[in-house]
């Protein structure tokens, strides 16, 4: 008995929350996106402010695109920076070498000239080793900035969802009633938040990157010359 009532309860409840969960669903299950076909029928007078969305998104895909370019330039000269320090690492060995030369003569004076300038291949190495760093913490620096801009197109699609809606709102379409425009306004404010989260990655990658890069420039003047790599600290 008892247990057929506790049965009977589980099952009641299991239904009740199922139905809760059906009409908060239809609560929130209006689309938050407008098809550009239904722009169609809307007088051009009436969509200025569509418009101006599309433009700003197009101005943000646009910047996607140079955040692109500027990833690859930077992973460019990453890898020029590695070469250049396989290089300071071949010098260095080579060095390295000479000095157990200059050992074998026993002769004092190329001794030291050959430890001299193992010192400075090694100066000259851990320069190119700070530059390789700083170089690929500044594509660490382009690809948060792509991401910065990938957010913010993200938010000018939002807002051309909103503004489209709005449009087709105001000019009666039947079809605005099955969209909730507090949708397209929640799109909107998380499009947001994705960005200030983007912009406050940028700000943290680019204090490592400066930090990064005043390590190579203090590495860099302790070398010989000749010897500091070749890149350049703009």
């Amino acid at each position: 008995m008892f247990q057929n009532r506790t049965k009977r309860h589980w099952v009641v409840g299991l239904a009740l929350g199922a139905s809760m969960a059906f009409l908060a669903g239809c609560g929130s299950s209006k689309a938050a996106r407008v098809d550009d076909t239904m722009m169609a029928r809307i007088p051009e007078e009436q969509l200025s402010e569509v418009r101006n969305a599309q433009l700003a998104r197009t101005k943000a895909a646009d910047n996607v695109t140079r955040a692109e370019v500027a990833v690859r330039d930077a992973e460019r000269a990453a890898e020029v920076a590695r070469r250049n320090g396989d290089a300071a690492e071949s010098r260095m060995e080579a060095e390295r070498a000479a000095v157990k030369a200059a050992e074998a003569t026993g002769q004092r004076s190329p001794i030291a000239q050959a430890k001299s300038k193992l010192e400075g291949a090694q100066a000259g190495r851990a320069a190119a080793d700070a530059e390789v760093s700083w170089h690929e913490r500044k594509t660490d620096t382009a690809k948060a900035e792509k991401d910065l801009r990938d957010a913010e197109l993200k938010v000018a699609d939002a807002e051309l969802n909103l503004a489209q809606y709005k449009a087709l709102e105001k000019s009666g379409d039947v079809r605005a009633r099955d969209m909730s425009e507090a949708n397209f306004m929640s799109a909107v404010a998380e499009a947001k938040r994705g960005v200030e989260d983007a912009r406050r990655n940028v700000d943290d990658q680019k204090r490592v990157e400066q930090d990064a890069r005043a390590q190579w420039q203090r590495l860099r003047s302790q070398a010989p010359q000749g010897y500091g790599g070749s890149g350049n600290a703009d």
